[in-house]
């Protein structure tokens, strides 16, 4: 069972879930559909409908501690298990699969990591941003100065595989908090 625009905005409007981190999780969706969807058309065999319903909802509960567990909580609650599998490890997933065992995890935490608010900006300009949020300490800098060089790595490998880069192929996505890809439907 697939998370609709209509449940998503139930859980939402349940959650208190405020416009910007609304509008996040549809651009993350976006970029989500657009990555899956070129990979499913080049071989691999991605669940379209749990990725995009799982990227939907993944912020759920961002302005919540462990919003990861507590989002995940909330879609278990629900019956969206397969979606719940993937909320309750966008935070911390890593390392990201090759290539030829990518799977909706990783479609997810790579579309999440991309797109900064509303819009795909990419991994460099996201990771600046996370940099400078308040109570990012100088080992966290560096933690996440190691995830950075890695997911960079790895997107580096990822588009020389498929032939395309993430910026061209996701670059115009720009996301409102009541915008609807129905195609996801």
């Amino acid at each position: 069972m697939a998370i609709t625009i209509k449940e998503q905005e139930a859980l939402f409007d349940e959650c208190g879930t405020p416009e910007h981190i609304r509008a996040h999780c549809n651009a993350v969706a976006e970029v989500a559909y657009r990555i899956g969807k070129y990979l499913n058309e080049r071989g691999l065999h991605l669940d379209l409908e749990t990725i995009v319903g799982a990227a939907r909802v993944h912020d759920l509960a961002r302005l919540q501690p462990s919003h990861d567990l507590v989002g995940a909580t909330i879609l278990h609650q629900h019956g969206y298990d397969k979606e719940a599998k993937l909320v309750i490890n966008h935070t911390h997933y890593f390392p990201f699969h090759q290539l030829h065992s990518f799977d909706e995890q990783d479609v997810l935490c790579l579309a999440d990591r991309t797109v900064r608010e509303n819009a795909f900006v990419g991994i460099d300009e996201r990771f600046r941003h996370l940099a400078m949020k308040p109570g990012v300490t100088p080992e966290l800098k560096k933690e996440m100065d190691v995830v950075l060089a890695e997911t960079h790595d790895f997107i580096e490998h990822i588009e020389q595989e498929i032939g395309v880069s993430l910026e061209d192929l996701c670059g115009d996505v720009v996301a409102e908090p009541h915008d609807t890809y129905r195609r996801f439907e």
